[in-house]
């Protein structure tokens, strides 16, 4: 390749690095301008790219209203709940499926639970609207753990799967030669191996959790009540409190921001886990 033809190359893919990160970024800035602005400056045409009045009154507000300040406390307790189960069960099982998998079902089974990932959403709404409102389990934190759970579960699985079958058998052989009991050698040994492959399922089974809208909406709502049901209270009539919805939305983002963070070191290591063989 002429040398020529190398930089032209590189500068279109720095114009396209570039388009794409401020693509990415602008609604992200949108959101926390819009959050510091007084209402009458949010619906200004031409609408202004920077407060000219700064306040933090919408975020006041929000802070004061009670169904947000408990939709927020909803969703975390919903969102660990299920993160916690679907790592925890999803690592036995994936496991299995890893060393034992005769044992576990064989291909056959495991397939059939990524099937459940595979059909869309919505199917499984009534069914499960009818099932929780027979046994009275409608508007209760059980009903949306139990339906998050059920789509994290496979996912959770599946990684893990692949997350052990990466780790070589020699290690937990060497472990039994030294005594340790095969749940012993699971965890002293496999599990902190995969450690970062599970934060990276920790974060994917977070995010599902925090963000989803559609069960949500059909099996609670009035008890119970996470943030995205939320947001569209803050609109009376024809009027929508925009920043307050920006402001309530920056709160929300900030939990999984701040897992990731906390989380970074293992999730960078998670991503790659596995990708190189040798």
């Amino acid at each position: 390749m002429s040398q020529k033809r190398f930089s032209l190359i590189r500068t279109l893919g720095i114009i396209f690095m570039i388009t794409y990160i401020v693509f990415i970024a602008f609604p992200i800035y949108w959101q926390l301008n819009t959050s510091f602005k007084h209402i009458g400056e949010v619906r200004k045409i031409p609408p202004t790219f920077f407060p000219k009045h700064f306040t933090l009154s919408p975020y006041i507000n929000v802070m004061n209203n009670p169904m947000a300040r408990k939709s927020i406390y909803d969703s975390l307790i919903i969102s660990i709940t299920t993160t916690l189960l679907s790592v925890l069960i999803g690592s036995l099982a994936g496991y299995a499926f890893a060393r034992y998998p005769k044992y576990a079902g064989g291909e056959n089974l495991s397939f059939w639970m990524l099937s459940v990932r595979m059909f869309p959403p919505i199917v499984f709404i009534l069914p499960f609207f009818f099932i929780f409102n027979n046994l009275g389990l409608t508007d209760t934190y059980f009903s949306l753990i139990v339906m998050y759970f059920t789509f994290n579960l496979p996912l959770s699985v599946w990684l893990m799967m692949m997350f052990f079958g990466d780790i070589p058998r020699e290690l937990e052989e060497a472990a039994y030669v030294d005594g340790y009991k095969p749940f012993r050698a699971f965890f002293k040994v496999t599990l902190p191996l995969v450690l970062p492959g599970m934060v990276s399922v920790v974060m994917l089974c977070w995010i599902f959790a925090w963000n989803e809208f559609l069960f949500a909406n059909v099996l609670v709502g009035t008890r119970v009540k996470t943030f995205p049901l939320v947001i569209p209270t803050f609109a009376s009539g024809s009027s929508i409190l925009w920043n307050q919805v920006m402001a309530f939305t920056v709160i929300a983002m900030l939990p999984p921001i701040i897992l990731f963070i906390i989380l970074r070191r293992y999730m960078i290591r998670g991503l790659s886990l596995g990708v190189v063989k040798g």
